[in-house]
């Protein structure tokens, strides 16, 4: 097994993107079957002209937020946006086999969607509560979960040069920590005791790299 690779190396299906990170993160609900879900969607696509005619999206709060991809309510007109950029196919015929594209435009979906961006704050508060004492420990913790390995030690390092970097960036005021820790600044969430803000984005920001690698949500 070591010399000879057991299946191809491809990308996984776009719900199971949606689902890896948000198991990464601890944010998944595991709930099977139920009515679907209406994760957050830029409200103009239900709109005119995007769509043909206004429709309701009314955007799931609590654990229904997070539940599995395959419970994302879709409408046949207007595709749910991060499930289409990741090759779903729509619902106006069926589909023998899907097509797998490799685009910028994921990579942006995966660093800037909004859901992808609670699943980074919410694995940097678990991996500062949970993820050990030292750096290369919350580094390793974060590694672990998204890719399911061990980092070797040039991942560490430049894992850490971030950190180092970004907590920096923050604690100087180049950039205000709320704007990434909270979708609303004015109500923040409630750090991990003796824990800066600063650290938290420095955190934050490292958990959107390694969810945003190409291994995470790639079948090795």
């Amino acid at each position: 097994n070591r010399l000879l690779a057991r299946g191809p190396r491809f990308r996984v299906d776009a719900e199971i993107v949606h689902d890896i990170g948000l198991e990464a993160s601890g944010l998944l609900d595991p709930a099977v079957g139920g009515p679907s879900v209406f994760p957050p969607a830029p409200a103009f696509l239900f709109l005119p002209p995007v769509s043909y005619a206004a429709k309701s999206w009314p955007e799931s709060t609590g654990p229904d937020r997070y539940r599995r991809g395959i419970y994302t309510f879709r409408f046949r007109s207007v595709p749910y946006p991060m499930l289409e950029t990741f090759d779903a196919p729509n619902g106006d015929s069926s589909c023998v086999r899907r097509a797998r594209s490799d685009t910028p435009l994921q990579a942006l979906t995966t660093l800037n969607e909004p859901l992808f961006l609670e699943m980074a704050r919410a694995l940097a508060m678990k991996t500062m509560r949970e993820g050990g004492r030292s750096t290369d420990q919350r580094l390793s913790f974060i590694f672990r979960r998204c890719v399911s390995r061990t980092p070797t030690e040039k991942e560490l390092a430049g894992l850490r040069a971030l950190l180092d970097k970004e907590e920096q960036r923050y604690a100087s005021n180049q950039r205000n920590p709320w704007d990434l820790l909270a979708a609303n600044p004015k109500q923040p969430p409630v750090l991990p005791h003796g824990v800066t803000p600063a650290e938290a984005a420095a955190w934050t920001v490292v958990s959107r790299v390694v969810l945003n690698l190409d291994e995470t949500i790639t079948k090795e």
